[in-house]
């Protein structure tokens, strides 16, 4: 964990523009989202190429598990550094912010979103993405700020916009 400022706490104002940090469920909400819009396309495609991305351990479910990290790994840090936000939480007016208040730079959001690459390990990265999701989850959960795991560690809030 690092000692990067939090949000504002309950009471206090988060600043203009913004009514407070997003909970569990609209964090679920936008991710849900964006499985709609960016992981149902991608899959269709990537089996279009013929390339596995669940499954096996041959090469091809290999390269479809890195390719989908990959995408969402840009995804994820492109959005949010450039938006503030992934379309997700675009649509459910939810805003990624740092230690100032700004959107995260590249570097920040890179730091946020790399559990996210845990994919790219042969055989094990589908597991530790999974445990990396739920202990994100109940991080979440559990802090009194919604602050996961990965927003602690990069000094980043979601906050309700």
């Amino acid at each position: 964990m690092t000692d990067h400022p939090v949000p504002p706490a309950a009471g206090a104002s988060p600043g203009p523009g913004f009514t407070g940090t997003a909970g569990l469920g609209a964090r679920i909400g936008a991710r849900l989202l964006d499985v709609l819009i960016v992981a149902i396309p991608a899959s269709i495609v990537l089996s279009i190429l013929g390339v596995g991305t669940f499954g096996g351990f041959g090469a091809d479910s290999w390269l479809g598990g890195a390719i989908t990290s990959l995408l969402w790994f840009g995804y994820f840090v492109f959005l949010e550094s450039n938006r503030g936000a992934t379309l997700g939480k675009q649509i459910l007016n939810l805003k990624v912010i740092d230690a100032n208040g700004s959107y995260p730079s590249t570097e920040v959001a890179a730091k946020r979103n790399v559990w996210m690459l845990f994919g790219l390990i042969p055989w094990i990265g589908g597991l530790l993405s999974f445990i990396a999701l739920i202990v994100i989850i109940v991080t979440i959960s559990s802090d009194s700020h919604n602050r996961g795991y990965h927003d602690t560690f990069a000094g980043t809030a979601v906050m309700r916009a």
